[in-house]
This record gives structure tokens, sequence and C-alpha cells, in this order.
């Protein structure tokens, strides 16, 4: 049987009497079944014929129908004052259940009805008044058979009130089913059911046939150990399920309801079935999954078969799922919709589950274990392997981004780096991303994964560009991109609710280095970095940091890791990065400053480290002999010393030549008094370089 998502109680009061265990609902309403108490009831509806109450009530609409067929009948006395639960889950019928208030054949609406919450089978919840009846219509949906089976009555323990979030604020709140479908062509797919909750303090909208719902996506990931080190997938995507109308539950919160929507502290169940319906599943490519915004209707270009805008994956990378394996796969749900976006909580609406895998030739996936709310699937790479590392990077004025990374030690010398970056909803994209290298390093096995988007999802219905990102690797860094977007508007960008994977091999162990994704709709800034383990440069470390790891930020405006303390424009923080080779007599040194606002900045040089401190907006800890190295112009936050035709810095420096550590920052300007204030100056984090002679 399918667990329910509240606690259960123990039963209360006595177990039904022997004739209530032999119920097996009426087919007619007036002649309604009598059971009581709380407990496991049968029902058998094979023969039952459709009457006509119950028929027509608006408040049941599903597909369009609102029709309960081959109904059973049942009158439940309830011997407790509480919130209570009916379900048919753990049975094959497709079907659907109504509860009306009193006895006999119903003249009003229902209290609450259900079809779709646990696969095709049905779960639903309401108030029940000790020593009053109810009556139960238990049924299928339209031209569904009939069939024999067991519902269940029991009391729930709410949970509590969210409201952590302030606005209306969607979640995954459980992954409730799978919808495994025929292979096509080497292509599987299935379809993920979810359940919403609106743990906010506002009702999320949701209005069916305008652009103020929410929309649905799916996707599967897997984790596999191949050649020694752990990788992280995503093997496919759906379309997106346009949500039309939303029941008052309380699987995350307890339900507070309001209209117009999904109310507060409210959940939804959408079973796969309705998720994966085609005919309704609309493209990706519409939505700003930031903001929140798409047309609607969507674009439906024509579609063909059972795979068609469903999750798809290459059936060549599915395989069962066993203790001989270390492949584990995962199902993810997110839900995308305006208002939440409108309030800032578009950053917790994806949720994963973990699955198990069946089959030889063609497969089937199962939910397994707890649903991991409010984290995209991305994140269950650190759960499957130790030694993960996942950042968030926030894009200033979009969504996020979050990218891991893991170094495994092969043996023999060689390591492998494996990386992996998430677009969770930002809509400027990745078009680029690349890792430092030192020097002398030799890289080999260059790699590159991502997903296969299909039937149409791409601007102007044509299917975005599937080509490979080609990785390359050059004097001091190993990157990757693929076409811009002024070349090709339906390139292969990493878009949002998609994660690409880069990852090489090396003969340099690793340290916590600076990973740099270039944004692919064009912007400010062009680019964005984070940290993550890259191939070992004795050369260079980072020193004052002003993430918070170390000194606070003056007015708490701590940046990214390995930055240097926010600025009005970038939140990351200044950034200062060094490349090259860091010998006196062959200096090949460079020093990129990134996230800088202002038009010129200095870069400096010091003898000796201390502390930081606070220093305007930002952290000092350059300190000794100070050699102004070069005042250079700023363009688009940022600036290099030495440009082309300076001297090199260690000339500039006056570098010993038998080499020794040095020290670097940049100061710059932030010309936005407000931010910060008095001081309206700051600084990127430090470099230290190991010169050698």
């Amino acid at each position: 049987m399918h667990r329910s998502p509240f606690v259960v109680r123990a039963f209360v009061g006595a177990l039904v009497l022997s004739a209530t265990a032999l119920a097996q609902g009426s087919d007619d309403c007036t002649t309604a079944q009598a059971i009581a108490g709380v407990g496991s009831f049968p029902f058998n509806n094979t023969t039952a014929t459709t009457g006509t109450q119950g028929q027509s009530n608006a408040t049941c609409l599903f597909f369009g129908s609102t029709a309960i067929q081959r109904d059973v009948w049942f009158t439940w006395t309830s011997n407790v004052t509480d919130q209570v639960e009916l379900a048919t889950c753990g049975t094959t019928m497709d079907s659907k259940v109504a509860v009306y208030a009193g006895s006999g054949c119903p003249t009003t609406p229902p209290i609450v009805c259900n079809d779709d919450s646990c696969g095709l089978q049905s779960r639903l919840n309401f108030a029940a008044v000790a020593g009053n009846t109810y009556t139960i219509q238990l049924g299928t949906f339209p031209n569904a058979a009939g069939g024999v089976g067991n519902f269940t009555l029991g009391t729930i323990v709410p949970p509590p009130p969210c409201g952590t979030n302030t606005g209306p604020d969607v979640i995954v709140g459980e992954m409730i089913d799978v919808l495994n479908v025929t292979s096509s062509g080497g292509i599987d797919a299935v379809a993920l059911g979810t359940t919403s909750c609106n743990v906010g303090t506002q009702v999320l909208q949701w209005v069916a046939s305008t652009p103020n719902h929410p929309v649905i996506r799916q996707n599967v990931y897997k984790y596999k150990v191949v050649n020694g080190a752990g990788r992280m997938e995503q093997l496919g995507a759906s379309w997106l399920k346009h949500a039309f109308a939303a029941v008052n539950g309380s699987l995350c919160c307890t339900c507070q309801g309001g209209g117009g929507g999904l109310g507060v502290g409210c959940s939804d169940p959408y079973g796969s079935g309705l998720n994966g319906n085609q005919p309704s599943a609309g493209p990706n490519w519409q939505v700003n999954a930031h903001t929140g915004v798409f047309p609607y209707p969507p674009a439906s270009p024509p579609f063909v078969g059972a795979i068609a805008r469903r999750c798809q994956m290459p059936v060549g990378s599915l395989e069962a799922t066993s203790p001989a394996t270390t492949a584990r796969f995962f199902g993810e749900g997110h839900y995308v919709t305006p208002d939440d976006a409108a309030a800032g909580n578009q950053n917790n609406n994806a949720s994963w589950r973990e699955m198990s895998c069946s089959g030889t030739t063609e497969f089937s996936l199962a939910f397994t274990g707890p649903t991991n709310r409010a984290q995209p699937a991305i994140r269950a790479w650190a759960v499957a392997e130790a030694g993960v590392t996942l950042n968030d990077v926030q894009i200033p004025g979009d969504g996020l981004l979050v990218v891991g990374s893991k170094a495994t030690d092969l043996g023999g010398g060689t390591w492998h780096y494996e990386y992996a970056v998430y677009n969770m909803n930002a809509d400027r994209n990745v078009g680029s991303f690349a890792v430092p290298l030192p020097q002398a390093a030799t890289v080999t096995n260059v790699g590159f994964h991502d997903i296969a988007y299909h039937d149409g999802d791409g601007n102007g219905n044509a299917t975005f560009n599937g080509t490979d990102w080609v990785g390359n690797v050059q004097p001091g860094r190993v990157t990757w991109a693929c076409t811009p977007q002024a070349f090709d508007n339906n390139a292969n960008a990493i878009r949002w609710g998609t994660t690409y994977n880069f990852r090489f091999d090396a003969d340099v162990a690793p340290v916590t280095g600076i990973l740099t994704l270039g944004l692919w709709k064009p912007g400010i800034p062009n680019d964005i970095t984070t940290t993550g383990d890259v191939p070992g440069n004795s050369s260079f470390s980072v020193l004052c940091a002003g993430d918070g790891s170390t000194t606070a930020c003056p007015c708490g405006n701590n940046g990214d890791a390995g930055h240097g303390c926010a600025n009005s424009v970038y939140t990351s923080g200044g950034q200062l990065v060094g490349t090259g080779n860091g010998s006196v007599s062959n200096d090949t040194v460079r020093l990129d400053a990134l996230s800088m606002t202002g038009g010129v900045c200095v870069f400096f040089q010091g003898t000796a480290q201390q502390a930081p401190v606070i220093v305007d907006d930002g952290l000092g800890c350059v300190t000794g002999s100070i050699v102004r190295l070069e005042t250079q112009g700023v363009a688009g936050g940022a600036s290099v010393f030495p440009a082309p035709g300076d001297p090199t810095i260690s000339v500039r420096g006056g570098v010993n030549p038998l080499g020794g550590t040095y020290y670097y920052q940049c100061f710059y300007r932030n010309p936005a008094p407000a931010f910060c204030p008095p001081a309206t100056s700051n600084r990127t984090n430090g470099v230290a370089v190991t010169w050698t002679p």
C-alpha cells in the first residue's frame, strides 16, 4: 500500500464489526452500505452501473470530465472529531472518490473529491465530526474498468503551519508515482507524479487557461562510478504540464485555504497521468523560470507516439539497480509560476526522490525512499558520493546556478576531474565553462555530457541544437563552449532545469580554484565564477576572501566563496584570479580582476600578508613593502594586468630573482555612495604568488 503523507494515528475505538468487514458497497445511493469506525473496507464495483447522482459537479472536474462511473455507495458514521483520510492507494483500479455531508443520495456538492493522488488511485482528507454521517461515492475514471479492492479510513495528524517565506511559495512536497511507457527507437520515457505545497503566506494563483498557474517539469538523473570515478548526469527532461485546478490538502502544512488558487498551507496532487498528459503539455523554451512568466496557450507543434513530450532517456543509459552495480537513479519535479517568482521564492521549487530501475531491454522506474523537499536533484550527487563540492551561484538580476565538482585519485599519479553545472532558473543560460590549469599539467580524456531536447522544444518550434560542446586544452585552462546566441538562438546552452557535465583526467593533484561560467545571453556580468576542485598550481593561492570565512565584511556585504566583499553591482564580490607560469626568468603570470564597479582599478603588490582588516567596503591583507603595479581601466566589470604592452609582473614589482612569495590585490571605486556608506571603495580577494627563479 502507498504510504500516507500524514502520520496515521492508532485506530480510535474498535475496528469495524463483521457486517462492516463484509461491505462491498451498494450500486444505488438510496441503499448505500453502512460502515462505521476506521480501518480497511472492501469494495467491488466490477459490475456496478453508473447512476445519475454525483455525475455533474464541477468541483470534481478532471480532464474535462465530472463523471464518477461504475460507482458504489457507502454511508460512514464517524466515531472521531478529527481530520480523516480516505484512500484507495494500493488498488489497481483507476479510481475516483467523492465524500458528501449526510446520508442518502447527494443533493449538494461534495465536501471533497479526488481522482489521481497516488498514481491513478485516489486519496483525500476532510474534517469529520463524531456522530455525523457522510456518504462516500467510489467509482472509476470514465471508461475505466471496475475492480475489487480495499479503501482505508484513518485519522491523521495534520502537519504544522508553514509560512517561513512571505508571499506565495510553491514547492514539490512529494514525488508520488511513475508512468512508464514502452520505448521507441532506442528512447525510453516516463512521467512523474508530483504533489505541490504552498508553504508561503499568500494564496498561490492557479487559474486554468491563463498565464497565472504553475507549469510542472520532470527530470531523471543517474549516478554511477565509471572508470573509477563517480559522475552525476541528467538523462532527460519532460515538456511542461500546465496546471489547471487545485484541491486543498494538507501534505506539508495545515491547510488554511483561501480562494483563487492553492490556499495557504495547502497541497495539491498531480499524478503521473496528469503530468504526463501529452496534448496539454507545453515546451520549456517559452518559460522564463526566473520570473515565472510564460505565454498562454503554449506552442503545440505536432507529436507522435507514447514517448513524445514526456521525460525521454536513451535506453542505453538505463540498467537494473542492484547491490551488484553502483548505478542509482533520481527523479526530480520542478514547479514554476509567476507569483511565486515575484515574491522571490523561486529557488526552492524543485525536489528529488531516489528511484529503482528494473528490466533488461525494456526498463521500468519506481520511486523508493523519501522525497527530498526544496532541493534540486543535483544535490543527490553529494548524497551518493563523499567529497563532492556543490556551490550556489546567484546571477545578479537573474537566476540560480549550482556548480558541483569532485576530483578522484585514480592512482599512478592521475586524477579525474568531474564537474556538473545545473541551471535551476537562470534565463541568461550558460554558454561556456573554464577550469584553470597549471602550466605543466598534462590533460587527457576530455569529455562532455548533456541532455537531448525533443519534439520541437526550441524557438520557433525547432528543437534546440544538440551539438556537443568541444573541450579545448589551452595554455592555463581547459574550456568548453557552445555557439553564441548571436549566431544561433537555438544553440545548445545550459538552459533552465538542465545539468551539463564536464570532465577530464590530469597528472596534477587538486586544489581549490576558480571555475568560470560564461553567460550565454548578453548582459552584465559577462561571466560569473565560483570555486571547486581544480588541478593544483602551487604558484597561486587565494587569501583575504570576503565570503565570511575569516573576517566579516563591514556591512554584511559578504561575497561568494573565494571573492572579495560584495559591491553595489556584483553580489558575488570583486575577484582576483592568477594564472600562468610563476617563474621570474620565464614570467607569464597574469592577474584578472573581475566583478568590479567604477571606471578604473589599481593592481598592487606586497611582500607580506596580515589577518584581513576592514578597509572601506572591503577587506585588506596585503602589507609589507607595497608596489603599485598599474592603474588600469575597468570594462564590463573586468580588468587585467599585465595588459598587452605592459611589463611583466616580476619586472614591475621588482620580484627577487631567486623567487619568494608575494601578495596581490586590486583596489577599485564603488560609485554608489548609498551602498555600505560612507565608504566608496572596495577590494578584490587577494592572491599569493610563490615565485621560482
